[in-house]
């Protein structure tokens, strides 16, 4: 699930686990509140959530480690929201090679029975960033997404709230 900021991503991959799994999910928050508008921008996301929904508010590592995604508890048989890929590509932007984290991730949601939706922004269709940390970012998320993209049995991109399935 790809599309730029606000265009409805979040809210059309809940409404898809909703209509099949009821509030029977697990939404995994990854962000992080750095600053008051970011603090507002949780706060709004925490209220959109279905009630009922358990959520993991953790980053990448502090989630892959919690043991809530994979063992023997009932959160690691559920469906999981991941949202948003971004800020896991974030936590890797000062190590020289991401490959171990996104096998790490990749392998978190191969082993899982139930279906994983990852919200992910994309920033691609701009032009490139005069800024060295914008181009990083841009160029990390867009490999974390061509390859869960391989990997993943349905594909989306959500534009101005209408989602257009891909694959």
């Amino acid at each position: 699930m790809t599309g730029g900021v606000r265009s409805g991503k979040t809210s059309f991959a809940m409404s898809l686990l909703a209509h099949r799994f009821g509030n029977d999910w697990l939404y995994w928050a990854t962000g992080k509140a750095l600053d008051a508008e970011m603090e507002e921008r949780i706060a709004r996301h925490r209220k959109e959530r279905p009630e009922g929904v358990q959520t993991l508010e953790a980053g990448l590592g502090e989630g892959i480690a919690s043991g809530d995604l994979s063992g023997e508890g009932a959160r690691s048989r559920m469906p999981v929201l991941l949202d948003s890929l971004g800020f896991c590509v974030l936590e890797t932007l000062s190590e020289p090679d991401i490959t171990g984290w996104m096998d790490r991730l990749s392998e978190l949601f191969s082993g899982r029975p139930g279906p994983v939706v990852v919200v992910s922004e994309e920033v691609g269709w701009g032009g490139v960033s005069m800024d060295r940390s914008a181009r990083l970012f841009a160029d990390r998320l867009g490999l974390w997404n061509q390859r869960l993209a391989r990997e993943a049995g349905s594909v989306y991109a959500v534009m101005a709230g209408c989602p257009l399935r891909i694959r």
